[in-house]
């Protein structure tokens, strides 16, 4: 007889996003995408890519996630995850104007 071979699933990577004293702020999966509002209002979303806990990439540029959460707070900018499962708010408003 063989052995039953423990064999865990593989989980889906998760990125971790922190403020800059290491508090959690919320978990988006790996190539999930983020929403940040700049101080004027602007926003801009980004795909976000797992490289290991401590490293992502926000579009094309590569972070620690603490030196990321700097960043953000230097430029009072607000982070946010976007669930893509849901309408954005944009669209509902228009479909609202539509009526």
């Amino acid at each position: 007889m063989k052995q039953q071979e423990n064999r865990a699933e593989p989980q889906e990577k998760q990125i971790r996003f922190i403020d800059s004293h290491y508090n959690l702020k919320f978990y988006i999966p790996d190539g999930g995408k983020i929403r940040i509002t700049f101080r004027d209002g602007h926003t801009a979303d980004r795909v976000c890519k797992y490289i290991d806990d401590y490293h992502l990439y926000v579009g094309n540029c590569c972070y620690h996630i603490c030196e990321f959460a700097e960043k953000m707070e230097l430029n009072e900018s607000k982070v946010e995850p976007i669930n893509q499962s849901e309408p954005s708010k944009n669209k509902t408003r228009n479909r609202e104007k539509q009526r």
